[in-house]
């Protein structure tokens, strides 16, 4: 069998990223090293950077003929929005791919859009509305008072609507005050040059959920949580870029990621029926990761959805897969035999 694994080597084309931010940016090479070393003693695999030129990239991949596509972009030319763009090409030249299919891609990467269908299909997220850029600032205003005034918090989050890895949010994304948040969305739309999304902060412990898709059907991991440092403020309690990619950082320092093994049953079973619900109304394939938070309440809110979330050395997905004793080549193995031989749409068909 040959297996073409691809990713996206544009960092170069994104200048409005800090030099940290950059790292994770770095790491998605790394990973699509990890996936070539686990499947090449076993298959026919090469290596796939998309850089400067879909088109080239494309045609390569082509020319390799390969029996599935291993896929990793996450966004191409510098734009993490068109990373459906580049599924959608597989699709349109019948190449199959292990991965998210273009809508869920298309509906995860934008939180604001998601956010909207999340609240449609009745599932829990905390109360938000993105914000174009150039939006008429006393509306906008208005509209933070409301959220302020309804959050427990008594603070909102303000992050870009298209970015992942942690870009574009650190302490200063939490706020408590609509000037504040506003100027903040002024910065996301002049450095990300795109929607900001503004939420209602949920002050409460946060997890994780991991799940996959298998010829077997639906394969739901441990989840797992950011345990923050006593000592932090309520601002400080964020999975930011720096938590994720500035080792040694406060933030860094001050963030845990663990699996949970001694969740309560109940609250167990409310984030894995929860998570496998919105996977299945969507109808999701591949594999994807649920951030969510428990708010003062008790009730479970999803703050993120990750399609195709990241799966290298030291992941979240990593520790949740050993944690359920799947080894990472068998858990490669198991997308790859759903892809090729599995015709149904396992989660869709689990609603």
């Amino acid at each position: 069998m040959k297996i073409a694994i691809t990713y996206n080597a544009d960092t170069h084309l994104k200048p409005h990223l800090n030099e940290v931010e950059r790292l994770g940016e770095d790491e998605v090479a790394e990973s699509a090293r990890d996936v070539y070393a686990a499947l090449s003693e076993q298959y026919d695999c090469g290596l796939f950077p998309v850089g400067d030129c879909i088109t080239t990239a494309l045609l390569e991949i082509r020319a390799f003929a390969p029996d599935v596509v291993f896929n990793l972009c996450e966004g191409v030319l510098g734009r993490t929005h068109w990373e459906a763009h580049f599924v959608l090409a597989l699709d349109l030249l019948g190449i199959p791919y292990c991965g998210c299919d273009a809508v869920t891609i298309a509906l995860t990467q934008d939180k604001g859009f998601i956010k909207q269908l999340l609240r449609q299909i009745g599932a829990p997220t905390p109360e938000g509305r993105a914000v174009a850029p150039g939006s008429a600032e006393e509306a906008v205003l208005e509209d933070i008072r409301g959220l302020l005034a309804r959050a427990a918090s008594g603070r909102v989050i303000v992050k870009p609507c298209c970015e992942d890895g942690g870009i574009g949010v650190d302490t200063s994304s939490v706020v408590d005050s609509p000037e504040a948040a506003f100027a903040r969305c002024r910065e996301i739309w002049d450095v990300y040059q795109q929607s900001a999304l503004i939420e209602t902060f949920v002050d409460g412990k946060e997890y994780n959920l991991a799940l996959y898709a298998s010829a077997r059907g639906l394969v739901t991991l441990p989840p797992g949580e950011i345990v923050f440092a006593a000592g932090l403020r309520r601002e400080e309690r964020v999975v930011g870029w720096k938590a994720k990619w500035d080792l040694g950082s406060v933030e860094d320092l001050s963030t845990e990621s663990r699996i949970v093994v001694d969740m309560d049953p109940q609250l167990h079973a409310e984030i894995t029926a929860t998570c496998r619900h919105v996977a299945a109304m969507m109808g999701m394939a591949g594999y994807c990761r649920f951030d969510l938070r428990q708010g003062p309440d008790g009730r479970i809110q999803i703050i993120d959805i990750n399609a195709n979330p990241d799966i290298g050395p030291g992941s979240g997905f990593r520790k949740a897969l050993a944690a359920a004793n799947i080894r990472f080549e068998e858990f490669l193995a198991e997308l790859i035999h759903a892809r090729l031989h599995t015709r149904r749409e396992s989660w869709r068909s689990a609603a």
